[in-house]
């Protein structure tokens, strides 16, 4: 494989990043999504979440407690990952026909060692959303494991967080922070801080915010900075379409099936 930001470069189409690994064709953050969105659906990348176990374990899950997914409770940082491994991932994913066929079905919550053990030949996109230094050590310590900094973005939500992810693992692609998405599309889109945003590889940024229809600010200031532009929240065929044409670099959708 040819690392990640030429990969990006190189490209003639937009990426089909999926969301959680299609998070609406799939429960959400499992193997069978990842798996499946690049064998039917053709994804260039995954998306996905990381958070650390009362071990200090990564595993691969969004929310900071179970419920919302799985048939568990608490906070995933206050069980062990053989605690975690015992969760239904696919308790509470319906699909469009509102079924639970995944209830039951062995759907489990992945450790990132079993991303990268499996999924060999896709780029990731990795999200620390636990603010734990526990968590940016051992995702190095996988990451080195795996030999795997080439083909892989990686960042966080939180400002600082991110800065030290970005610090710690600096062979791997960086992207902005929560803060520094609203600051781009402000201050990018004016022409200003040309040599800030230049230390991100990729600008990935939300289509709305909060009813905002916030994209159009956001691609004109990844236009003036010249960094390539990850678009999210598009996930019906009017608005992947819309960003194919409009050229954008990738669209990290819950329907990769669409693309």
């Amino acid at each position: 494989m040819e690392p990640i930001l030429k990969f990006i470069t190189n490209s003639t189409k937009p990426l089909n990043i999926a969301h959680r690994g299609g998070m609406a064709l799939y429960p959400e953050n499992t193997l069978t999504g990842f798996h499946a969105s690049v064998a039917e659906h053709q994804a260039d990348m995954l998306e996905m979440d990381l958070r650390i176990t009362q071990e200090g374990r990564a595993v691969v899950f969004h929310d900071h407690t179970l419920e919302r997914t799985t048939n568990g409770k608490g906070r995933v940082c206050n069980l062990s990952y053989r605690e975690i491994s015992e969760l239904d991932a696919g308790f509470h994913f319906t699909d469009s026909g509102n079924d639970r066929k995944f209830r039951g079905k062995g759907m489990k919550i992945p450790l990132l060692e079993d991303v990268f053990e499996q999924i060999t030949e896709t780029y990731i996109n990795l999200e620390l959303k636990d603010h734990h230094p526990e968590l940016i050590s051992e995702v190095l310590r996988v990451v080195k494991k795996f030999e795997v900094q080439d083909r892989i973005l990686i960042g966080s939500g939180h400002f600082f967080q991110n800065r030290i992810v970005h610090h710690v693992l600096s062979g791997c692609g960086r992207y902005l922070s929560k803060p520094d998405i609203y600051l781009f599309g402000f201050l990018g889109s004016l022409g200003f801080g040309r040599n800030y945003w230049q230390n991100f590889h990729v600008a990935e940024v939300p289509l709305h915010y909060h009813g905002y229809h916030v994209y159009p600010m956001m691609k004109k200031a990844a236009e003036k900075m010249n960094l390539p532009l990850f678009v999210w929240g598009a996930n019906d065929l009017q608005s992947i379409e819309k960003l194919k044409a409009d050229g954008v670099d990738g669209i990290i959708t819950d329907r990769p099936d669409l693309m």
